[in-house]
């Protein structure tokens, strides 16, 4: 199969009849799916410009920004050589002046990083705990924690890899005022500026969740225990559940899209942040369909094909756009 024909189909840019040669080659073999979802890695790892300060932005301009997409592209092709799998994301990062709810101390910087639609992203904390960012998430974090609380800033979602410190909790605060508090312990937190909701699940260790809850708004705290998840609606009580193995709000880390009679106007939301599109639909009955399907690898235009032939409402691409009509 040529690269270029694969490309295309990662790019979102193939027809559909080319979309469904190269899925028929995928499923021929093994090495076929390895070699695309390595051949993956490496178009968007290559295409990812670095972030440069403002005044190399200004010196070099759009030739320094190849330069380094160059570079990054010879330094994937050692790491494919030796099959190494390399995750990461393409980041905006800058240090924030005081301002931020984040209390910091003289000589400390805060820092804000910032994963772009399309991609996923990983940041390591000052103290080694790790934190696996989806697609349009920012965190804010000191560039080192001096006081006696590790204070995080959460929008959009992330996974927590939390190193224990029963001396000094982790504080990860939510844009909407959902406040977690945590020694030691691997959760996520999904807590978007356009969702209706919060969501916190907890997969070991404790957890203390503090949210706004109830008619009149009053805070409430939640001990949290493995398999729990808690919802905090914007309006309304906290609802809490247990999850199974078969839970599928992790599926993004392992590249997967889940839906399970997932409304429409979220299924559109999810696939905005997951390929970096913006979506307009012009035929409103769209918003009448729910969507139960699962995907891995398959590229937008595969998607697309597969809610056309479901609700029979047909679709265009204009450059960064997918109008429905």
């Amino acid at each position: 199969m040529e690269d270029i024909l694969l490309i295309k189909v990662i790019r979102g840019e193939a027809s559909e009849e080319e979309c469904s040669r190269v899925l028929d080659w995928i499923q021929e073999s093994n090495d076929n799916s390895r070699y695309f979802s390595e051949l993956k890695v490496f178009w968007t790892l290559s295409t990812m410009p670095e972030v440069v300060p403002a005044s190399k932005k200004e010196l070099f301009g759009n030739f320094y920004i190849r330069q380094v997409a160059l570079t990054a592209a010879a330094v994937i092709i050692v790491l494919l050589v030796v099959n190494l799998f390399v995750s990461t994301g393409f980041f905006s990062s800058r240090n924030q002046a005081a301002g931020d709810r984040i209390q910091l101390a003289e000589g400390v910087n805060m820092r804000t990083m910032y994963v772009e639609k399309g991609v996923k992203g990983k940041v390591i904390l000052p103290d080694g705990s790790v934190v696996l960012l989806n697609s349009g998430s920012t965190i804010k974090y000191p560039d080192k924690f001096t006081s006696s609380a590790r204070e995080v800033e959460l929008s959009g979602e992330g996974y927590f890899d939390v190193v224990k410190d029963s001396l000094n909790p982790m504080i990860v605060t939510t844009v909407k005022g959902v406040k977690v508090k945590v020694l030691g312990t691997k959760f996520l937190l999904k807590s978007y500026d356009n969702d209706s909701e919060t969501k916190a699940i907890l997969y070991s260790g404790k957890i203390n969740l503090t949210a706004e809850a109830g008619k009149n708004r009053e805070e409430q705290s939640i001990l949290m225990n493995p398999n729990d998840c808690v919802v905090v609606p914007a309006e309304g009580e906290l609802l809490v559940t247990k999850t199974g193995k078969e839970g599928n709000d992790d599926a993004w880390m392992r590249g997967e899209l889940i839906f399970a009679n997932t409304p429409m106007p979220e299924v559109l939301k999810i696939l905005e942040r997951w390929y970096g599109k913006t979506f307009v639909v012009s035929n409103k009955s769209l918003y009448g369909f729910n969507l139960n399907a699962s995907f891995k690898n398959e590229s937008l235009i595969q998607i697309l094909g597969i809610i056309e032939f479901c609700t029979s409402v047909k679709y265009r691409i204009d450059e960064d756009k997918v109008i429905f009509y």
